[in-house]
């Protein structure tokens, strides 16, 4: 940057020679400058600007380079902090807002890590430069020259913050449309279903229509700032002109130097014009940074505390639960006063009501959600102090609403797997009696799958996600309704076939179905976050209670059926 800028000052000083000698030519009969020392001059600038040039493409390529690595490991840093946050803290997180955070956030702080240092720093070094060659050729020109930049420098201050503000408000507005677009593509067959096509596109318009608002806000703002910064300079560009033909005139400076006076003057307009941008970036930067440290700066609820067993290297699968209450953030209790002991390789099924606080319950064992210390305990430790890579990759686990990613279906069954073999993976596809289908599909495994898997039916879903959990032969298997898209008879086979996997593994088995449930060791029922029955599935019986009437419903549904 200091060679490219003093290359590009020696233009000026060349000029001011050639100049000098031409005057004094004119004026003295005597001398004469040939049309070859002109040349030679001429091709002098010209082989300035070009090495000036070939530097100034080396160094736009070195700090844009920096800048595109610096957005990589801060995108990175953001994604893996994004991976650290608790489930508790995606409950209210709009989905677009953090992609217009690692997208065009992102790029905002790019920009000030590439053109806006850069232009920063060749503005300070071509001024200071041209600053001391200026005051070399008259001291007095170039103190006018320099009046106007303490008035832009007050500007400057005042305005900052204000464009700050109007660019926060425009990434808040952008990140509500891209909520808007991003759940409206989710939704697309409910929006379908419904017919509310011209209502959804009437609310996307109000947003976009909005967030156009919001940048004109900006627009007509910036084009009352960025004129000042040639309005003011373009004053002294006046009196200097005036200033400097009367000091030609009166012999202080030769015609030759005023010339090279104006022409620095001329080249101080465009760190001057670039201010504008320079400004401009620097704010938009400072509140796109301002929202990636909003999110960097959350702390994970869950995570491997100082009391963790660093040297705990397996797991048995014993689960023990002492006076467990949870409640979550709303206030509202979920859990009250829950004791359970699941001894290893014994199953346990959970019955009872939707909002039970089924599926909370088994959402603490992998500390999907905190439980509060001394609560859960597995082979007698307590979860908070296993590991959590460790407590994990040991629990398998089919969440009711199974989640696919858009990948293929391969890909989806072995993702907690490190180098799996395809027969590995059939193998689980066909413990989850998804192996069949599997085969009948024209890419086999490398179906690929659209998003969340929607490509396939519900129950195909629901036995991908349980082939996942199978493959990673975990220690303790968690089947949160696991069944609810599958018919009777499928889920016959499928538990028939995991009878021997159930046997060496702890299992959590939650259903709204009897017959799933019936055969498990011990038969929990949850009313109102309490465990209200407890037993094997004949002792419940025998309670008369829920459970007895759950059974009882659903035979005659049965029956109605067969009818």
């Amino acid at each position: 940057m200091l060679i490219t800028n003093g290359l590009l000052l020696i233009s000026p000083k060349i000029l001011q020679i050639i100049i000098d000698e031409l005057d004094q030519a004119t004026n003295d009969p005597n001398l004469s400058v040939t049309q070859g020392r002109i040349l030679f001059f001429a091709l002098l600038i010209f082989g300035v600007a070009l090495v000036g040039g070939i530097l100034r493409f080396a160094q736009r390529r070195i700090i844009q380079g920096v800048a595109r690595r610096t957005e990589f490991h801060l995108r990175a840093d953001f994604f893996l902090h994004l991976q650290k946050l608790s489930a508790s803290y995606y409950d209210n997180v709009r989905t677009g807002d953090l992609m217009t955070r690692a997208t065009s956030d992102l790029n905002a702080i790019r920009m000030v890590l590439s053109s806006a240092i850069m232009y920063t720093a060749d503005a300070i070094v071509f001024f200071g430069l041209a600053l001391a060659i200026m005051l070399r050729i008259d001291p007095t020109l170039t103190i006018i020259a320099l009046i106007p930049y303490p008035i832009l420098a007050i500007i400057i201050r005042l305005l900052g913050k204000h464009i700050y503000t109007l660019y926060e408000k425009i990434q808040e507005g952008f990140s509500t449309m891209n909520t808007k677009v991003q759940e409206n593509l989710s939704g697309v067959r409910v929006v379908k279903a419904y017919t509310l096509e011209a209502s959804e596109i009437e609310h996307f318009n109000e947003l976009n229509q909005d967030f156009v608002n919001r940048n004109h806000n900006q627009i007509r703002f910036m084009s009352f700032f960025f004129p000042l910064f040639n309005f003011l300079p373009g004053i002294s560009a006046v009196v200097l002109l005036w200033m400097g033909g009367v000091h030609v005139i009166e012999g202080i400076i030769s015609l030759g130097e005023f010339v090279a006076f104006l022409a620095y003057l001329m080249m101080l307009r465009r760190p001057i014009i670039t201010l504008g941008f320079i400004v401009n970036t620097f704010e938009r930067g400072a509140a796109s940074m301002d929202r990636i440290n909003v999110i960097l700066s959350e702390e994970p609820e869950i995570y491997d505390g100082d009391s963790v067993k660093w040297d705990m290297k397996s797991i048995n699968g014993e689960i023990t639960i002492k006076d467990l209450n949870f409640t979550y953030p709303d206030g509202v209790p979920v859990l009250k006063d829950i004791n359970l002991t699941i001894e290893q390789g014994k199953t346990l099924a959970i019955v009872g009501g939707t909002g039970s606080g089924k599926s909370t319950l088994v959402s603490l064992i992998p500390r999907i959600r905190q439980a509060e210390r001394g609560t859960i305990f597995i082979d007698g430790v307590d979860i908070q102090d296993i590991p959590l890579r460790l407590l994990r990759t040991n629990i398998g686990f089919v969440e009711q609403e199974p989640f696919l990613f858009s990948d293929y279906l391969r890909n989806n069954i072995a993702y907690g797997v490190e180098d799996p073999n395809d027969e590995e993976i059939r193998q689980a596809a066909h413990n989850a009696d998804l192996l069949s289908q599997i085969e009948e599909f024209p890419d086999g495994l490398r179906t690929f799958l659209g998003e969340r898997g929607i490509t396939i039916s519900g129950g195909q879903r629901q036995r991908s996600a349980l082939a996942r959990a199978i493959i990673i032969k975990p220690k303790i298997l968690i089947l949160d309704d696991a069944f609810a898209n599958v018919d009777t008879q499928t889920e016959d086979t499928i538990l028939e076939r995991l009878d021997d996997i159930m046997k060496d593994r702890t299992t959590i088995l939650i259903s709204h179905r009897i017959s799933t449930v019936k055969a498990a060791d011990h038969i929990i029922v949850l009313n109102d976050g309490s465990i209200v029955e407890s037993g094997t599935h004949d002792q419940l019986l025998k309670q008369n209670g829920i459970y007895a009437g759950i059974y009882e419903t659903q035979l005659l549904q049965d029956e109605l059926e067969e009818l």
